[in-house]
């Protein structure tokens, strides 16, 4: 509402008390005397609604309500499929016969001349000296997690190791995918993913679980190095080949 001035005709703002143009007092009875629209009683709570619980807010809330939910299920299916244990060869007979000592015929091997027939174990074979060997190597295993076994599992091309440890009586599996080369005296391992109990591992992950295997690795440091003294190293489905260093041709 403007007020206009009784002097000039001027128009003012409604807050001016003197004209703005002439300065004479201007006439404030037409404000005073206007009363403010009011607003219905339904179309005030209808507003009050609308500020308080806009459509667009609920929906936002609804939207991350579910979000919450879906990555709720996501992370209980991951720990489930985490504590499941995979399908591993059996554990080997305890009552059986002492297991093939390889660490000797890897030595033997080793120091032998070039040439000669490849060493040729099963998957039975392995995992049975494996038993044997980390029984008696207990004090190099981490005292983290309480070490069960250790098993490997031979395949096309690769192969698969697998640690068991227990945490409070809960096993806890986690497993590395391989493949392995011989060069110039170095065992030379490209890691193809992994696994913690059923859960698949990137291989960029196994990285992070280099705590699971490397004390297993150091209580078999001394197979390691006898193996890196071969002339390569053959995975085929349940059998590793090491072949010996091929003989200098005259």
């Amino acid at each position: 509402m403007k007020l206009i001035c009784p002097e000039c005709r001027h128009e003012n703002e409604p807050e001016r008390i003197y004209c703005h143009d002439c300065g004479a007092r201007l006439d404030r009875s037409a404000i005073a005397q206007a009363k403010p629209k009011e607003e219905p009683p339904q179309e005030t709570q209808r507003r009050l609604r609308s500020i308080l619980k806009p459509k667009g807010l609920i929906m936002r809330q609804r939207l991350l309500q579910g979000l919450k939910v879906i990555l709720g299920a996501m992370l209980l299916a991951a720990v489930v499929q985490m504590l499941r244990a995979p399908d591993l060869p059996e554990n080997p007979d305890s009552s059986a016969e002492m297991p093939s000592q390889i660490n000797l015929e890897l030595e033997d091997a080793a120091m032998a001349p070039p040439g000669g027939p490849p060493l040729r174990y099963t998957q039975d074979q392995v995992n049975a000296y494996f038993a044997y060997r980390l029984k008696t190597k207990r004090k190099a295993l981490s005292d983290y997690l309480q070490f069960e076994r250790g098993v490997i599992e031979f395949d096309d091309k690769f192969a698969r190791f697998t640690v068991e440890r227990s945490l409070l009586g809960i096993s806890i599996f986690t497993s590395a995918r391989f493949t392995a080369q011989i060069q110039a005296g170095t065992i030379s391992v490209q890691v193809l993913g992994g696994k913690i109990g059923r859960l698949p591992l990137h291989p960029k992950l196994m990285a992070y679980t280099g705590v699971f295997f490397s004390d297993v690795r150091s209580a078999l440091d001394r197979e390691c190095k006898s193996i890196s003294k071969m002339g390569g190293i053959e995975f085929q489905p349940k059998t590793v080949i090491l072949a010996r260093k091929a003989a200098q041709l005259p």
